[in-house]
């Protein structure tokens, strides 16, 4: 059973709806939706569905490399980044992980699917869900690996370029590996500032995940990749199955790297959408909306006898899917999610929220 956002066929059967029919502001997706180009791509290589797809992904490694700034052998591409998360514990097999909470539930997963003690890190309401940089510091002596996820999902927390360089200097002393799960930096206005991929070059315990899925719009094709140095990705590698990325997820990742125009729109698209729509949602009555700095925006319903699961059915009897977030690690059922969509959409949802609370 999956208990993330975006299951607009779960929504389909509770509601009575089609899925056309519904606003889906539980899955954190790029609101322009995937490039233009993307049909002409699947047109062309349709007929190559008959070939087994390269099990190395070697020609999309090759670019992606180049892309990036680094090597072939730095990267593993996976069948979107929660495949390579579960790969990540089973090769490395730590004793235990440390997990930031709240965050991506699947990190937690892995490790009890292998038998691997998970600790978590709380971050309180009060100081906007920041994790403490100290406090993880000391955390960071007492396991083997840590998942952490920048920017933060569901908070939208982001730790500075300085505070993961200290954290990665302690990991290297203490022997502690560190995955740092970067799905939505393409979301932050300062991502490119902020991100550790061309840092897996040089330090030997750091582990970075990216994925086409959030930014290109990409959910259903699965694909993410895994940049580390080549002793690690080897070892991580060896436990993937053969074929696990299909043809055309690799054809189409090949292709919506080298646009440049979606890349630019999609990135003015979202910085401007999602300040107007915290500034908007900020003059809610009963809600409190936490600081974002990707494509979602984390909420607290402050009137106690609402939840969010009640709210989440509300909504979605109406057309509106968002993200109940009560069965986050340290969160309740106060809080809710909401992705940046089109000002249109975003205007749909405003209003709803104003007329229920």
């Amino acid at each position: 059973m999956t208990d993330h956002g975006g299951n607009v066929w779960q929504a389909k059967q509770e509601y009575g709806l089609e899925v056309n029919q519904i606003l889906d502001f539980s899955a954190n997706i790029n609101p322009l939706g995937f490039p233009k180009s993307l049909k002409r791509i699947i047109s062309k290589n349709i007929k190559s569905l008959d070939t087994y797809p390269d099990p190395e992904c070697s020609t999309l490694k090759t670019e992606l490399a180049k892309s990036i700034g680094l090597l072939p052998e730095n990267l593993l591409i996976g069948n979107g980044s929660a495949e390579l998360i579960y790969l990540i514990v089973k090769a490395l097999s730590p004793k235990s992980i440390l997990v930031p909470v709240p965050a991506f539930s699947e990190y937690q997963k892995a490790a009890k699917l292998n038998k691997v003690k998970s600790i978590f890190l709380h971050s309180r309401e009060k100081e906007d869900f920041k994790t403490d940089p100290e406090k993880l510091l000391i955390s960071a002596s007492e396991v083997d690996l840590i998942f952490l996820c920048n920017p933060n999902n569901p908070t939208g927390f982001l730790f500075s370029k300085d505070e993961l360089m200290r954290l990665l200097l302690i990991c290297e002393e203490r022997d502690c590996t560190l995955v740092c799960d970067e799905v939505f930096i393409d979301f932050v206005k300062e991502g490119q500032g902020i991100t550790l991929l061309k840092d897996v070059m040089k330090i030997k315990k750091l582990l970075v995940l990216r994925s086409f899925t959030k930014f290109f719009a990409l959910p259903g094709l699965r694909i993410g990749y895994l940049a580390a140095n080549k002793k690690l990705i080897d070892k991580i590698g060896q436990h993937q199955p053969p074929w696990s990325v299909n043809i055309l997820a690799q054809q189409v990742a090949l292709e919506v790297i080298k646009d440049d125009d979606y890349i630019k729109k999609s990135k003015e698209f979202i910085f401007k959408e999602r300040d107007f729509l915290s500034r908007e949602l900020e003059k809610i009555k009963n809600l409190r909306i936490f600081p974002p700095s990707a494509n979602f925006i984390l909420c607290y319903l402050k009137k106690a006898t609402l939840t969010s699961t009640a709210l989440s059915r509300k909504l979605g009897r109406l057309g509106i899917l968002i993200r109940d977030c009560s069965n986050f690690q340290g969160l309740d059922t106060r809080y809710f999610r909401v992705a940046v969509r089109k000002r249109k959409e975003n205007l749909r949802l405003l209003a709803l929220l104003k007329e229920v609370l």
